[in-house]
């Protein structure tokens, strides 16, 4: 068989998207309805649903690769695979706060071929592909040209488990940057790198769920990222910035945290 086109796995990461998160958004009176609750998350019936429709979808056109999503994984042996997170931002989702989205990336092997962000409040859609430009709504996006620290806008999150390094991290920034803020939504964070709105983000404690997507949106926007594992499934350190003041950040983020 041959192996998909990518502009194929692109459609399908804009329809699996699309259609879980018009789902999520329909069913927003849903919102309060948990699998489990935590000290410092919640688990939704909406996370779960949105993640089955994305894998009815991505299967309907190629049933057999796999699938890692935050709501658990199909682990076919597949040299591709789909990498889901049905609703990233779910605890602004829960409170009715408008940041949140579906974001979906596949790899091969372990090359991000394809991926889709779809905020559905605001009906923005930013894709991109391995070898295309990022888009906004089938528009082009570029990161800024902001050159220096003083100028940038930072965006950052913390884990639940509020790390003191993390805490010394956005202490530091603070005096150094132009803004910093949090909207609690890594997907939407990086997009937000990719066009223009802010220079820079950075958290500690993500999945690659997170920022698969996101990521090759921003890179293919122009953005810089470090990535440096965690000693935990699938999780990531990230650093996305303009390619600007990009090593100034990342010296930084490695003073506050072991490599």
């Amino acid at each position: 068989m041959e192996p998909p086109e990518i502009q194929q796995l692109l459609e399908v990461c804009m329809k699996a998207a699309r259609t879980a998160g018009d789902h999520a958004l329909k069913n927003i009176h849903r919102r309060e309805e948990a699998l489990e609750t935590f000290d410092h998350d919640i688990k939704l019936v909406m996370d779960r649903e949105c993640q089955t429709i994305a894998e009815q979808i991505i299967h309907s056109s190629f049933p057999d690769h796999a699938i890692l999503g935050e709501e658990g994984a199909i682990e076919t042996p597949h040299d591709f695979e789909w990498i889901i997170d049905p609703i990233d931002g779910t605890a602004n989702y829960t409170r009715g706060i408008p940041a949140w989205c579906c974001s979906i990336a596949v790899r091969h092997l372990d090359s991000v071929l394809a991926g889709c962000v779809y905020v559905p409040v605001l009906n923005e859609c930013f894709t991109a592909t391995q070898t295309g430009p990022a888009l906004l709504n089938g528009e082009p996006i570029r990161v800024s040209d902001v050159q220096t620290l003083e100028k940038a806008t930072f965006f950052g999150g913390l884990t639940k488990d509020i790390d003191p390094k993390a805490v010394g991290l956005f202490c530091e920034l603070a005096p150094r940057v132009n803004k910093i803020r949090m909207i609690g939504c890594a997907a939407i964070d990086t997009c937000h790198v990719a066009c223009g709105r802010s220079d820079g983000y950075c958290e500690p404690g993500l999945y690659i769920w997170d920022i698969a997507a996101a990521g090759l949106i921003a890179q293919r926007a122009g953005a810089v990222i470090t990535e440096w594992e965690r000693d935990e499934p699938n999780g990531v350190r990230f650093l996305c910035t303009t390619p600007a003041i990009h090593n100034d950040l990342r010296e930084i983020v490695e003073q506050h945290f072991d490599k």
